[in-house]
């Protein structure tokens, strides 16, 4: 009797931490539901305003600076952050937005504000201008 309990609680187990495991969001999500029109195309840009928000909360030491990056995920300068959000197309926005099933961006920061994960979602969104 006592294996089959222990099956059945190994099974139970199991369902709940498959339930529980949620894949991430792809970005597509987050870029199609991003209302864009509240921001000025021209001035968010990567010079003009994602430049400031990864400086401040991602390129530095040791995460995503070029001598200390974490997964190769470099964002000091603008080619690096535009290969960056290229090579990590699916997790990118979900690390941002702390997706469950994602590693949380900033690393063991609070969730940037909203106004700025806006920003960056629509810099993806309409190109990654420089």
């Amino acid at each position: 009797m006592k294996p089959l309990k222990l099956l059945v609680a190994l099974f139970l187990s199991s369902i709940v931490l498959f339930v529980a495991c949620k894949k991430p969001t792809p970005n597509s999500d987050y870029l199609s539901k991003a209302d864009c029109t509240v921001l000025i195309d021209s001035l968010n840009t990567y010079n003009n305003s994602i430049k400031a928000i990864f400086n401040s909360y991602c390129a530095y030491s040791p995460c995503h600076d070029a001598s200390t990056a974490k997964k190769s995920v470099v964002l000091d300068s603008y080619e690096s952050s535009v290969a960056a959000v290229n090579k990590y197309s699916t997790k990118f926005l979900c690390s941002i937005n702390q997706d469950k099933g994602t590693v949380a961006m900033p690393n063991k920061l609070p969730r940037l504000n909203d106004s700025l994960i806006l920003k960056i979602t629509c810099w993806i969104k309409n190109g990654m201008q420089e």
